[in-house]
């Protein structure tokens, strides 16, 4: 099935054109010019992946993205925006964008963009609750348990903990790690991963280091023994 898309973008020009080109390219497009009609797309169909205006008419780009991620759905967000200021970026990875894509952009990096946060999510169903022998965790509800009991976790540390699980007994790459919690934001908007994950394996009892191993110089493995 070919992948969906949700464009929503005001500029009718900008709007046709990624429409065209994506289309062209064997997405599935639907495209809108509002983020109340956003909304009533989402509401109304699902997608693999919506790239959104910020500078919307009415309600802004930052207002359905974070209606998006209220609703649990953690299909990859771009945004994209005229506006290049920190703070403005800071806001869009807080409420929960995947990429920040500052306009005018070429299309070929949209595209690669997009394709990379596709390949991430990759064919594995990403809503599933995945469990193990003491942990569990449910991405559409944004629950974590050990042992049945649940356990409070940062935005930042479930979507950790979520990539570790989806590849258990697997190497993460740092890299990898760093796109599928942040996007491609710039690094220096967001702390070292290591602290992050010292915060993780405090809440996991996770002192030994047994549970999310660090495999130096590659990544991290998450075991379940």
């Amino acid at each position: 099935m070919s992948t969906r898309v949700l464009i929503v973008e005001d500029n009718t020009d900008l709007r046709d054109v990624i429409s065209r080109v994506l289309e062209n390219d064997g997405y599935r497009v639907m495209a809108v010019d509002s983020t109340e009609n956003g909304i009533d797309a989402i509401n109304d169909n699902d997608f693999d992946i919506a790239l959104i205006d910020i500078n919307l008419p009415g309600k802004d780009g930052f207002s359905m993205i974070e209606y998006i991620r209220s609703e649990g759905k953690t299909m990859p967000l771009i945004a994209m925006s005229a506006r290049d200021g920190l703070q403005d970026k800071l806001e869009g990875f807080e409420l929960g964008v995947n990429d920040y894509i500052v306009k005018p952009f070429a299309l070929k990096e949209l595209i690669a963009r997009m394709q990379s946060h596709l390949r991430i999510a990759g064919t594995t169903n990403q809503t599933a609750e995945i469990s193990t022998q003491r942990f569990r965790i449910n991405p559409e509800t944004w629950e974590f348990f050990i042992n049945n009991k649940m356990i409070e976790l940062t935005k930042t540390e479930f979507r950790m903990m979520h990539i570790l699980m989806l590849h258990k007994n697997s190497v993460v790459s740092t890299d990898d790690l760093v796109e599928f919690v942040w996007g491609d934001g710039p690094e220096s908007l967001n702390p070292p991963v290591r602290i992050h994950l010292a915060h993780l394996r405090k809440k996991i009892h996770d002192t030994d280091f047994t549970i999310i191993k660090t495999i130096p110089g590659i990544g991290y493995k998450f075991k379940d023994e």
